[in-house]
């Protein structure tokens, strides 16, 4: 194998219990001896890249924020999104893993609580850059509930659907299917993470 040379950044999508957590484990176990690995949850942080943002029971009711809030809050996003890849797509032999990224809003928007229409939050992000790899997992929405009971049946279902129709308007996008074993899984998104990078 020829040594790697550019970063590239990979995000996972998927519904609460698809498996991103595993499979992403098994990514970094994979290259962590030939490449380093950054790990994000969501969004960089300048400082603190490291810092994960897991959100717990992140249906539960809590007070709308303003929409100017919202949009301010978006636009400090984007800001250091921009930034985070501006600084790191320079430097070399880098992997950075994303365990979901800002379109998550738009899939999800009830976790995020941003309180903006959907056509104002699309026009912003399109400002934000991207993935060199979407990789969209696909998962019976029975099994994925069973794994985590975060959110409803009916709403996995729905985000099931969402995460799908969402591949479909990325061109750099690979759909894996969970319900096989982790095996499976793992070897599918190996096989599709050495494309992007300059070896075999």
């Amino acid at each position: 194998m020829s040594q790697i040379n550019p970063t590239r950044v990979i995000s996972f999508m998927g519904v609460d219990g698809s498996g991103k957590s595993t499979l992403i484990k098994q990514i970094k176990k994979k290259f962590k001896k030939k490449i380093k690995i950054k790990y994000l949850h969501l969004r960089p942080y300048i400082f603190l890249t490291d810092k994960r943002t897991v959100i717990k029971n992140p249906h539960i009711k809590k007070k709308k924020v303003s929409k100017l809030f919202s949009f301010s809050k978006l636009l400090i996003w984007l800001a250091i999104y921009n930034v985070f890849f501006f600084y790191n797509l320079k430097k070399k032999n880098q992997m950075i893993i994303f365990d979901r990224y800002v379109d998550d809003i738009l899939i999800d928007p009830a976790r995020y609580r941003f309180n903006l229409s959907t056509n104002i939050i699309k026009k912003i992000i399109k400002f934000f850059p991207n993935p060199n790899l979407w990789i969209i997992l696909k998962v019976k929405p029975s099994v994925a509930y069973n794994r985590k009971k975060e959110i409803s049946l009916k709403e996995t279902k729905r985000q099931c659907i969402k995460y799908l129709k969402f591949a479909k308007t990325k061109k750099n996008s690979i759909v894996i299917n969970t319900n096989k074993s982790i095996k499976q899984s793992t070897s599918m998104t190996i096989k599709e993470i050495k494309k992007i990078y300059e070896y075999n």
